[in-house]
């Protein structure tokens, strides 16, 4: 039991600092500051419930969605280790680009933007859906399965919890402190990200040196 507690808790975290919400605020003001209260209270659960949907469904699937195409575990891992690193790069300079201009701007012409960009791809993103896959891929029974579920869902609904505290938290610690959190998150989500490659290193060393004995 308590492997299975600390394998959801170290799902939570990593999903928690891919998404990084505290980034995500100025975003997310930006795009929020026409809406009532209780219009923004619809759009976060709604956002919350398909961002769970669409990363519940890679955990899911997790792996077998890729090796569809012939790609194996390990080299998913180093792949997507090295898609992690390079965002955790990003949110080390706090420059990590959440939307595009031409997205946002189509944003900002929704009347709903619970979808999108807020469940995706600010909550799940390519980020947030990489990490899944690669902690599903750790889970080897049902319930070490369920945990990754629960920690999906605990992360997102924390993320959508800072999101609602946003204007609190800019108004408090301003810019300067969102970036120091971005960048604490980023420093996490490096090491995350070079565990994942090592994790692949090593069963491409264990694989050859298996065929070569």
């Amino acid at each position: 039991m308590s492997a299975l507690i600390t394998d959801a808790l170290n799902s939570f975290i990593s999903i928690f600092v891919i998404v990084d919400p505290f980034a995500v605020i100025p975003v997310y003001l930006g795009l929020t500051d026409r809406y009532s209260e209780e219009v923004l209270r619809k759009i976060r659960r709604k956002a919350t419930i398909v961002a769970c949907a669409i990363l519940s469904l890679f955990a899911l699937t997790g792996i077998s969605v890729f090796s569809f195409f012939g790609t194996t575990l390990p080299a998913f891992q180093i792949a997507g280790g090295l898609l992690l690193f390079k965002l955790a790069l990003e949110q080390l300079g706090a420059n990590r680009t959440r939307v595009k201009d031409e997205e946002r701007d189509e944003s900002l012409n929704r009347d709903d933007i619970s979808i999108f960009p807020l469940a995706t791809p600010l909550l799940a993103g390519p980020g947030a859906i990489s990490t899944v896959v690669l902690q599903s891929s750790k889970a080897k029974s049902t319930p070490s399965l369920l945990m990754l579920i629960v920690a999906i869902v605990a992360a997102v609904a924390l993320c959508n919890l800072v999101l609602k505290l946003g204007p609190l938290l800019y108004k408090v610690i301003g810019k300067t402190g969102l970036n120091l959190l971005t960048r604490l998150m980023g420093l996490i989500l490096a090491a995350v990200s070079v565990q994942f490659v090592l994790n692949g290193l090593t069963s491409v060393v264990n694989e050859l040196s298996k065929n070569m004995g």
